[in-house]
């Protein structure tokens, strides 16, 4: 059985109920949202607890991502990335989450191996630092994004070398990079412990509905190479049952 999510961007979107009927989890995207007041997080996060006191599924939850990289060379551009993922760290701790995706903010012009090797290194000592300052027990998984190739992910994600901070891969990402999906998988087999799933015309992020070739594409590579992660629908639709029946459908074929 796959275990299936849907990515919703605000509280009034969880139907408690349904969820738990079809045995889907969720991917909450409130805290995205760079300027919430302390305020309008606090009755958010208030909001979520009582919601998920009768939830059965699979919990995630997406970090904050604009204008951020803990590896800058800046000290002031680190240390507004560190409170930012230390409070989305807090946040995870406080709703139970059982992921929390970050960006991985590589810039992929940066390629000379130096400062790319460099900027590996500061990513490990800043996820070193972060993760011994809270209580959050989940797993960290890294979102590729700007790549063009799975390379430079793979050497990030194994210079970090934390056996909680693994790989989401989000496929729509990779389409729109015009790289193949197989050899995504098959570079970073080893660490994808989650998969948003979207698509789009190839080049730009649409987050459009991926067509039944495609999840069936995505199906036989995860079964090729033995893969199980949570997939986390990351795009609109209207009738949650026909569209979770897709993928359901997938897996008994």
């Amino acid at each position: 059985m796959k275990t299936i999510l849907k990515c919703i961007s605000t509280i009034e979107q969880l139907d408690i109920e349904l969820f738990n009927h079809l045995n889907l989890g969720v991917e909450i995207q409130d805290f995205t949202e760079p300027n919430l007041s302390t305020k309008e997080t606090k009755e958010i996060i208030d909001g979520y607890q009582k919601l998920f006191k009768n939830f059965k599924g699979v919990k995630s939850l997406h970090g904050p991502y604009l204008d951020l990289k803990p590896a800058s060379p800046d000290l002031l551009i680190r240390e507004v990335s560190y409170k930012r993922y230390l409070h989305a760290l807090e946040i995870a701790t406080q709703l139970d989450m059982d992921y929390l995706i970050f960006h991985s903010q590589i810039n992929p012009l940066i390629n000379e191996p130096f400062i790319s090797d460099l900027n590996n290194l500061q990513a490990k000592q800043f996820w070193t630092k972060i993760t011994r300052e809270t209580d959050y027990r989940g797993t960290i998984v890294i979102e590729n994004v700007f790549e063009k190739s799975p390379v430079m992910l793979k050497k990030y994600i194994e210079t970090v070398n934390r056996p909680n901070i693994k790989i989401n891969l989000d496929i729509g990402h990779i389409k729109a990079r015009k790289a193949g999906l197989e050899e995504w998988i098959r570079e970073l087999k080893e660490h994808i412990a989650y998969i948003h799933v979207h698509s789009n015309d190839g080049q730009y992020d649409l987050h459009q509905r991926p067509s039944a070739r495609e999840v069936a594409h995505l199906y036989r590579l995860l079964a090729k190479y033995n893969l199980t992660p949570p997939l986390a629908l990351e795009y609109d639709f209207n009738n949650i049952e026909e569209e979770i029946g897709r993928y359901l459908c997938e897996v008994n074929r």
